[in-house]
């Protein structure tokens, strides 16, 4: 489906809604677009106003970026929020009313795994991470010793929460972990959606799953920002985005941590706003303001952030009287030593969120703090490597190899590999191997041989260590690959039969999603009633491709000329968005492909305006297209394999139609005279032929037996002709005079004209 940004009416609707809240209601969704916030380096000499330093904190650029790129968002964003502050709030109520009332009824502790993406990642030992942990077990639970420091007119606010954290002990697979996982890259966080630390792609680290786990990346950081996270009730972010970063030298308390942010204390405030907590002066980026809130009723109005490490007690604008603010909250900038609390409604507000934002909520119930039992044998089957939907072969033997892991506690020294293809009788392999507990290997099978066509692969392990599986739910992966066939050209497609992909042509991709191969379209054609359909729109697969390849071709070695003909049909989705439709050809069955033709964006493109919605071509926006191959084939391959591929741009939908892909020989006069007057006799269509096309003719005239000029046509020297019609049906029986002027010579040659 197209991104979830791209709401339903309904969102509309509440952006009209919005406008009719109170005053009150309005400073509350300006307060949100603080939605992703940071710890900034400041001077560790406090300063009232302004740090001796720059301040880098990414909430106000990351957010703004962001609720530009995704308007509605920001409508659905402020109506969830608006929704959660009328429960926080009745919650704070029935609470003061029964003081024995919590929002959770017992600790609830939250699966960590910490991503470290670090040119060397070893500098954040295991021991650094866990100190963090320590950390923030403390700092949640008001457990943290340096408590002792909260002023004595705070200290009926110190709140204890009932959140904690463990480093995951399985993984998504269910496998043991320890929590953490080390990436040895370059790649830097750079703030808001799609950073690249968060994607694989990208030099990161994918997130693991967001409801079973709280994803904390560690790495290096630009402009001295030290971390930031997104706060919950964001329709449109996706999963992967979820999360918070940390600077590697602000995560932990000791190691790389260094002074003044070597108390873990960095963390502790990213997850307050994970758990929808904002800043204690409110949504403004430091500004001077009475006016803004953070909506907790327990914490003192504050006029901007505090900085360094200041005295007690400290007054502004907003709160003139002692005790003054709070700025040893964990919700201000004040270095990680002056900081110790959370208040007791800081602890409500984020317990309310846990329970309330469904991306938030399951966390609660998942199992990642729980080890996974081990089976002493127990074998995953984790990919088919071969044969791949991935790869185009012609008829031939394949060997099948499937990677597995021994999640079992004992070695596996033996196994039996069983392969059915289209769910025919399985062809079993028996191989002995050494693969520790929690290793991974491939296994090799034998040969079996694939006949031209679509196919369905399953390849799945039995009687590990010669016993019976104990996990035998995981011992099968699935694949589906094609075989190509054999044909002569020409090859004539135009899609019309319901069997797709047809007999002997293959469907591929190079993604993990089968579902993204051609498709045949019936909604959609050029002629006729079908069409073969790339589907953009509707997979988010940047920089995948999707092929569509036909049958291995004999082609004369002694052609004169090879080409491909097809119709096209593509809109863009808008002026960044840039979808790829290559034609490739292959001599070697697939094993390699050289290049012909290549259009993308407003190339490619047949509708002029831009698409949103999901493109279907009209009858007038197919464009004839050929691509000539001749100087990469002629007399050199009698056989080739021709793939459409589409890349994806995450654009819109590409169409390709009627293909037709042919040769063409040329008559031996014609190679060796290098031109022909044809056919001769004539019935009345008769055509000059060069060869090579010819840029010296300038002038062709054809005249009667008696003389007298019937046909003329002049040429500049710009013009190469290799091809001339000249129509002689209207006139007479008899011989006629075809005289050809060049620049260098006349040639004249005589034609009988018959009836």
């Amino acid at each position: 489906m197209r991104k979830a940004f791209f709401l339903s009416a309904l969102a509309i609707h509440l952006e009209n809604v919005l406008l009719n809240f109170s005053f009150v209601n309005a400073i509350f969704s300006l307060r949100f677009i603080a939605i992703s916030l940071c710890f900034c380096i400041a001077s560790n000499v406090f300063a009232q106003n302004q740090p001796s330093r720059p301040v880098r904190c990414v909430t106000g650029s990351v957010m703004e970026k962001y609720f530009q790129k995704y308007p509605r968002d920001k409508v659905a964003f402020d109506q969830s929020q608006q929704a959660f502050q009328q429960k926080y709030e009745a919650f704070r109520r029935a609470k003061k009313d029964n003081p024995a009332q919590q929002r959770l009824n017992a600790i609830v502790t939250i699966p960590v795994v910490v991503h470290i993406v670090m040119d060397d990642p070893s500098l954040v030992t295991d021991e650094q991470v866990q100190s963090q942990l320590d950390v923030l077990n403390a700092d949640y639970a008001g457990e943290n010793a340096d408590s002792v420091k909260i002023p004595a007119a705070f200290k009926s606010l110190f709140g204890k929460g009932n959140i904690r954290f463990c480093l995951a002990q399985r993984s998504p697979s269910n496998e043991p972990s320890s929590g953490i996982t080390r990436k040895t890259s370059s790649t830097i966080s750079i703030p808001g959606d799609s950073d690249p630390v968060k994607y694989t792609t990208m030099g990161g680290v994918d997130a693991w799953d967001v409801n079973r786990y709280l994803n904390i990346w560690v790495c290096k950081m630009g402009d001295n920002d030290l971390g930031y996270s997104f706060m919950p009730g964001l329709p449109g972010l996706s999963a992967s985005d979820v999360g918070l970063v940390t600077a590697y030298h602000a995560f932990g308390t000791i190691g790389s941590a260094a002074a003044p942010f070597n108390k873990g204390r960095t963390a502790t405030h990213e997850i307050g706003h994970f758990f929808n907590l904002s800043h204690t002066w409110g949504s403004n980026e430091c500004q001077a303001s009475c006016a803004d809130s953070d909506f907790v009723d327990d914490t003192p109005n504050q006029n901007t952030c505090t900085y360094g490490t200041p005295s007690y007690p400290l007054t502004d604008a907003c709160t003139g009287t002692a005790p003054g603010i709070m700025f040893m909250n964990f919700m201000d900038y004040t270095d990680d030593a002056a900081m110790c609390l959370f208040t007791a409604g800081q602890a409500d507000r984020m317990e309310t969120a846990l329970s309330t934002f469904s991306d938030r909520m399951q966390l609660m119930s998942s199992n990642g703090c729980v080890p996974p039992v081990l089976y002493n044998n127990d074998v995953k089957a984790l990919a088919v490597v071969s044969p791949s939907n991935a790869g185009i072969r012609c008829a031939a033997n394949i060997i099948p190899r499937l990677t597995i892991r021994n999640v079992g506690a004992s070695p596996l020294t033996s196994i039996r590999l069983n392969v059915a293809i289209d769910g025919g009788e399985p062809v079993v392999t028996n191989l002995n191997l050494n693969l520790p507990s929690l290793q991974e290997t491939t296994l090799p099978g034998n040969a079996i041989a694939a006949t031209a066509g679509y196919h369905s692969v399953k390849i799945y392990t039995t009687l590990p260590n010669g016993a019976a599986d104990q996990q035998p739910f995981n011992d099968t992966a699935t694949m589906v690959f094609s075989v190509v066939g054999n044909a002569n050209e020409p090859l004539v497609h135009g899609f019309e039969s319901t069997v797709f992909p047809p007999q002997g042509w293959g469907i591929a991709n190079n993604s993990d999603v089968i579902e993204y191969n051609p498709v045949r379209a019936t909604n959609a054609a050029r002629s006729g009633t079908a069409s073969v359909k790339f589907d953009n729109y509707n997979y988010q697969l940047f920089g995948k491709s999707t092929m569509l390849v036909t049958p291995q071709l004999a082609i004369p070695l002694t052609a004169d000329s090879v080409k491909i003909a097809f119709w096209r049909a593509a809109a863009q989705y808008s002026s960044i968005n840039s979808d790829t439709l290559e034609i490739l050809f292959s001599s070697d069955c697939g094993q390699t492909f050289t290049s012909v033709y290549k259009k993308g964006g407003a190339d490619l493109k047949t509708r002029p305006d831009f698409t949103t919605a999901e493109y279907i071509p009209t009858a007038d926006e197919w464009v004839a297209d050929t691509a000539d191959i001749t100087a990469f084939v002629k007399g050199r391959y009698d056989n080739i394999i021709v793939q459409f591929r589409n890349i994806n741009g995450y654009g819109n939908n590409v169409y390709i139609d009627d293909i037709n892909i042919y040769t063409r020989s040329l008559s031996q006069h014609l190679k060796e005279k290098g031109y022909l007057i044809a056919p001769n006799p004539t019935t009345g269509l008769l055509t000059i032929q060069h060869y090579p096309a010819s840029s010296s003719l300038r002038g062709v005239a054809v005249y009667s037996s008696t003389g007298q000029l019937i046909w003329k046509a002049q040429y500049t020297a710009s013009t190469a002709l290799n091809y001339i019609p000249i129509n002689l049906s209207h006139m007479a029986s008899g011989i006629y005079i075809v005289q050809l002027l060049y620049t260098d010579k006349t040639i004249t040659q005589k034609v009988l004209k018959m009836n």
